[in-house]
């Protein structure tokens, strides 16, 4: 025992060592110095990484995609095959957790082992709304990492991803914008991107699928997601009047006016009220919005909602007439001191709830036909046992193929409650 405790502190103080070690980055980090280059910046954060380990090899990669282009930048001692097995790049960028530590099994082939990495760390992270990230560290020693290094460098990475994000903005204006409007409207369209969340949250027991299309370059549809305490999840679809930059521009002053004033009253309707208010003394006498929030109580399954002038999110039931979720007051921006009510409503198992913008359910074809609430009904009906992401991919190619182009912006948020 004598001989053996002295070797658990010394586990102990180098565990210690261990996670505090690439800690220190967050502190190193300071996005407002750094570049707008892309290749600046990544070489930057490789050398921030390189001072705390300089033993690792170290590697940030981004895949773009809609052009499905991957590009990054490496250290000198980073062994570049991510072809196979668990270092591969591919699964890197499209793995969605917080970190993955893998082993570098030895039966790798002698020309991809030349660095003798043993242990691999991957942070994926998330670069703009169409970019996808890895950081990947490498050593030589087998067991290097730790769940405690995962949590630093996927905090590091969180941090590192804003700047990455704006040199990949700056990247963009440059590529695609000659003249100055150009550059604006490439801005504006980045800017509205990233209201958009990346992707739907996970809530136990649900299937949560969304899209958002701008009919130009920018648009005027908003879908969030908020967090609130108690297990209550806030869903957010609403449509500024007209399309384009003004819109845009509007939706933007909206999102933001709307989130703080939810955050801090929970009481719907006093918020569409707030907001409505708001907007009438602070916009244009022709813009308005049109906007459909709800709550959802996932340890109750009870949505709570109020519908300010959207299109009504239809509710449907299996053998049951579908339910309109229309309840509430006019669209926001017009009416002074105007009223608005609450409903709610108990989901239960089988149901779906669709919710979309008039860019979907206005969708008119040569005939001067609608893509209405029927249609979108029949679609959900035989679609009903798929997932949520496949009910919402078909509402999408069934409203292309019933009208074509589409000249709206589009929105669409699919609950299902399996």
């Amino acid at each position: 025992m004598k001989m053996t405790l002295p070797k658990q502190k010394k586990r102990a103080a180098a565990a210690a060592e261990k996670e505090s070690q690439w800690s220190r980055l967050i502190g190193d980090l300071k996005t407002q110095d750094l570049p707008l280059d892309l290749v600046r910046v990544l070489q930057h954060l490789l050398k921030l990484l390189q001072a705390v380990g300089p033993d690792h090899a170290a590697g940030i990669f981004l895949l773009d995609e809609e052009t499905r282009t991957i590009q990054g930048q490496v250290t000198d001692l980073f062994d570049r095959d991510l072809s196979e097995g668990e270092g591969a790049l591919q699964a890197a960028l499209r793995n969605t957790a917080s970190f993955v530590i893998s082993h570098l099994g030895e039966d790798r082939s002698p020309r991809t082992s030349t660095r003798g990495a043993r242990a691999q760390l991957t942070v994926p992270f998330r670069a703009s709304p169409r970019v996808r990230g890895a950081l990947i560290l490498r050593s030589r020693t087998r067991n290097a990492y730790t769940p405690a290094d995962g949590q630093a460098l996927s905090e590091f990475a969180v941090r590192a991803s804003a700047a990455i994000e704006t040199s990949l903005l700056h990247q963009k204006v440059q590529r695609e914008a000659s003249t100055e409007v150009e550059r604006d409207l490439v801005m504006a369209h980045e800017i509205m991107a990233r209201l958009i969340p990346h992707r739907a949250p996970a809530l136990p027991g649900f299937e949560v699928a969304s899209v958002n299309v701008p009919a130009k370059i920018v648009g005027g549809d908003l879908l969030d997601f908020i967090e609130l305490p108690d297990d209550h999840t806030g869903f957010l679809v609403a449509d500024a009047s007209g399309n384009g930059i003004p819109s845009a521009l509007l939706m933007t002053g909206f999102r933001a006016l709307f989130r703080g004033l939810i955050q801090n009253d929970f009481n719907i309707r006093s918020v569409f009220r707030k907001a409505n208010q708001q907007l009438v003394e602070s916009t244009a006498a022709h813009q308005f919005v049109s906007a459909f929030y709800a709550a959802l109580d996932a340890s109750t399954y009870r949505l709570i909602y109020v519908n300010g002038g959207h299109v009504p999110p239809l509710l449907y039931r299996p053998s049951q007439p579908v339910r309109r979720l229309d309840v509430g007051g006019p669209v926001l921006g017009v009416i002074p001191a105007a009223s608005y009510h609450e409903d709610s409503v108990v989901l239960r198992p089988g149901d779906i709830l669709i919710c979309c913008s008039d860019g979907l359910s206005e969708a008119e074809n040569a005939a001067g036909e609608v893509f209405d609430a029927g249609r979108i009904l029949e679609v959900v009906e035989e679609n009903r046992d798929r997932p949520a992401e496949a009910i919402r991919d078909a509402l999408q190619e069934a409203a292309h193929r019933f009208a074509g182009e589409l000249h709206d912006d589009l929105t669409l948020l699919v609950l299902k409650f399996p």
